[in-house]
């Protein structure tokens, strides 16, 4: 894609980057709006709290380790207050245990430093391709009225990017609706770790098949009544996960 047809891409995106270090922030910062983004940017998480509280972000791109409160931190106060706003954490750490803990946070994609701008360009992107549902998948088996799937009390509606559990809504990230969706396009079908990460990941997931555990563990805290003992996301033994086929209203 050129450089122009990026810029009308993202023009009116709104952008929240909180890291400590001001080159890199400011650095970004300028990047993004070169891009036709409005990019907000600070250097404390407490401020940055406020921020995404009171205002309306399209994405967060937040540095893990800052002082007073780190990355991490920063985004599970934002996910408890219920604010799903796609996020890509930035480190200097690339070790397994520190993505599994940014996943765990409520984080969509992580990127290790140092990094190219156009890298966090194009997963920035990828970022709010799901957040809009630009996802799509496969005919699903169960009852459905277009962009509307229907699975027992479940309802995913596409079209909304919405989900709804006996009545109730549920508030999904982009990456967690896709999750969703995707299995719920054929409900009782055993998807691998690696065939799910293939379908919902836009950008390398450096093939490490238990990137996806922490997604399906907030989706179930989200969806279950019981997370520890499923009713929707069943796990596979020794292959993945499948949505259940048999979920009655």
């Amino acid at each position: 894609m050129d450089s122009q047809g990026t810029v009308k891409q993202s023009a009116g995106r709104r952008l929240l980057i909180v890291d400590d270090d001001a080159s890199m922030r400011l650095l970004l910062a300028e990047y993004f709006r070169r891009l036709g983004f409005e990019v907000i940017e600070n250097e404390s998480p407490v401020e940055a709290f406020g921020l995404a509280v009171s205002s309306t972000f399209d994405c967060f791109i937040f540095d893990v380790s800052m002082p007073g409160m780190s990355g991490l931190e920063l985004l599970r106060r934002l996910r408890e207050r219920g604010i799903e706003t796609p996020t890509l954490f930035l480190t200097a750490h690339d070790d397994l245990s520190d993505k599994v803990a940014g996943f765990e946070a409520g984080a969509d994609d992580y990127l290790a430093k140092p990094f190219s701008p156009r890298e966090l360009e194009l997963r920035v992107e990828a970022l709010l391709k799901r957040g809009s549902g630009g996802s799509s998948s496969a005919g699903a088996s169960a009852a459905r009225d277009g962009e509307r799937l229907e699975i027992g009390d479940l309802v995913i509606d596409k079209r909304r990017h919405e989900v709804w559990r006996a009545g109730a809504r549920v508030d999904l990230t982009p990456l967690e609706f896709q999750i969703l969706e995707l299995l719920a396009s054929e409900p009782g079908r055993a998807w691998s770790r690696n065939a799910l990460l293939d379908k919902v990941w836009s950008t390398e997931y450096e093939g490490y098949q238990r990137n996806i555990d922490p997604h399906i563990a907030r989706l179930r805290k989200k969806l279950e009544t019981d997370p520890k003992n499923p009713h929707y996301v069943l796990t596979v033994r020794g292959i993945g996960y499948k949505l259940n086929e048999t979920i009655t209203a």
